[in-house]
């Protein structure tokens, strides 16, 4: 059940897509950067989850643990530096709910960032 919940975390930013190509279209790009920030690092633990459900989910799976690796490291040495978690133990319970705020926090500034700067191109 955890793993649809996560999966589904994948409409966020398509509904935002949709939702702002129609009421804002000159922030569509930052709008969606920010949704898809908010939930890159639990959707790709979800894309993840993928790869013991059968051998071709398995490949979507395997590109899960991929997006997974690069989007987790910010808030795990984020939460490491700030003390909310130990640096060299397992993270679990509240500190996971710590390691993702984090992660939803930077993702969100930076491809918000991104679909900023696409904004701006695309006005010009």
């Amino acid at each position: 059940m955890r793993l649809y919940a996560l999966l589904a975390l994948w409409l966020l930013p398509i509904a935002t897509f949709a939702l702002a190509r129609l009421w804002a279209p000159d922030k569509l790009w930052r709008l969606t950067g920010v949704s898809l920030g908010l939930i890159a690092s639990p959707a790709s633990i979800g894309m993840y989850g993928l790869y013991y459900v059968g051998p071709v989910p398995a490949i979507l799976g395997i590109l899960g643990l991929l997006l997974w690796q690069l989007h987790d490291a910010p808030g795990l040495y984020l939460a490491a530096a700030f003390g909310l978690r130990q640096p060299a133990a397992i993270a679990r319970g509240v500190e996971l709910a710590y390691i993702e705020t984090i992660n939803g926090l930077a993702w969100a500034a930076f491809y918000g960032l991104v679909g900023w700067l696409i904004d701006r191109r695309l006005k010009r």
